[in-house]
């Protein structure tokens, strides 16, 4: 009875319809594909991908690793200082970052460096490239270190968890959450993909439910 109710229409109703359901559609296209994107990447922001990637190639890492271990860590905050005294965008703890710039062959270290955004992702990828050489490239026992230090990751990766600080299994948990989602996000930023991939998938996909209703529309219009 609806087919036949939308034959029975006038063409101009049916074509003004049909151009209502076409505004629909990509309202919804909006609604459901590009709003919850903006709001993954309100909640998962980026920044510094230039020196993230470098240092991630540098240093043999992910580099989506090192933007989960950064957000984590500071949410992208260059001046971030923790009540214990950990700074910069990788939490960096002041002796930590004078063993690392020990080991880099650098001198003259001093504590403000680790708030340097260039500093603080090269020291912190070249501790967590450290862990994860440590653990033969297991992720979560050099997150876990990474976090509570190498006691923790070594009870991690033995299997056991009780003598893992709770705060050091929140953690890991949180940089994997946050990892899979810029793997998501951010392909194109941090991992290469051709940013016209994702457009013209987008558009193939517009196309086809304009194809479709087009037909419609044609076929509804045919004398």
């Amino acid at each position: 009875m609806v087919t036949k109710a939308i034959d029975q229409l006038p063409k101009k109703h049916l074509v003004r319809g049909i151009i209502i359901v076409i505004v629909l559609i990509f309202a919804l296209f909006v609604i459901f594909l590009v709003l919850p994107k903006i709001f993954a990447e309100i909640r998962y922001p980026l920044a510094y991908e230039e020196l993230i990637i470098t240092e991630a190639a540098a240093h043999d890492l992910d580099p989506f690793l090192v933007a989960a271990v950064i957000h984590t860590e500071s949410r992208f905050n260059p001046g971030a200082t923790s009540p214990v005294g950990a700074r910069g965008l990788m939490q960096i703890m002041p002796l930590t970052g004078q063993g690392i710039a020990r080991r880099m062959g650098e001198t003259g270290f001093s504590v403000d460096q680790l708030y340097d955004p260039a500093t603080n992702i090269s020291y912190g990828s070249f501790h967590l490239q450290g862990l994860m050489g440590r653990y033969d490239g297991q992720i979560e026992p050099a997150i876990v270190a990474y976090n509570g230090g190498g006691g923790a990751g070594d009870n991690y990766l033995a299997g056991q968890r009780s003598l893992v600080p709770l705060e050091s299994l929140n953690y890991v948990d949180k940089v994997l959450t946050a990892k899979a989602a810029y793997e998501d996000l951010y392909k194109i930023e941090l991992g290469g993909e051709d940013p016209l991939a994702r457009t013209e998938a987008e558009l193939t996909l517009i196309g086809q439910i304009i194809d479709i209703i087009s037909a419609q529309v044609t076929s509804r219009l045919s004398p």
